[in-house]
């Protein structure tokens, strides 16, 4: 089977470092690259392909909510995986809701990136627990909005 290849994108040298020095020691998975900003990051999806990017939630707050569209519409086959710090949890809902495949705590990344990747490169989840009932909360509310809409005006009248 072929190595699973990962991109790691942050603003921290030092954390993206360690990223890929925890990688390393991975079978089977292969750092092939490391982005600074978000134009790099996207830059490097398109170029690289990777199946997995490695991004930190802080990458550039202002680039990171239309970065995610961006990778996916560049890329549809690189999943994401986010590193964030315990922060606000509505930053890291708005990601997952436009298509990060997963999220770390930073405190966490030490035990958990490994098998992040393996678990996200074989289509699964990676997500706090304690998020997973938000997450289902927005989706039920993704269901209920049109029919509440479509009830609220009539037939024939726009």
């Amino acid at each position: 089977m072929a190595a699973i290849s990962v991109v790691v994108a942050g603003p921290d040298r030092n954390a993206r470092t360690a990223c890929r020095d925890l990688l390393r020691g991975e079978d089977r998975v292969r750092v092939i690259g490391e982005a600074r900003g978000g134009l790099e990051t996207l830059a490097m999806v398109g170029m690289l392909k990777p199946r997995i990017l490695v991004m930190d939630l802080a990458l550039s707050p202002a680039q990171g909510r239309p970065l995610l569209p961006a990778i996916r519409q560049k890329n549809p086959g690189t999943r994401v995986i986010l590193l964030a710090d315990a922060g606000p949890e509505v930053r890291i809902l708005d990601a997952l809701s436009l298509g990060a495949h997963g999220c770390i705590d930073w405190s966490a990344v030490e035990r958990q990136l490994g098998a992040a990747v393996r678990a996200v490169d074989a289509g699964e989840a990676w997500i706090p627990r304690r998020m997973v009932a938000k997450l289902m909360d927005r989706l039920a509310a993704l269901y209920r909005e049109p029919a509440v809409r479509s009830r609220a005006t009539p037939r024939g009248s726009a």
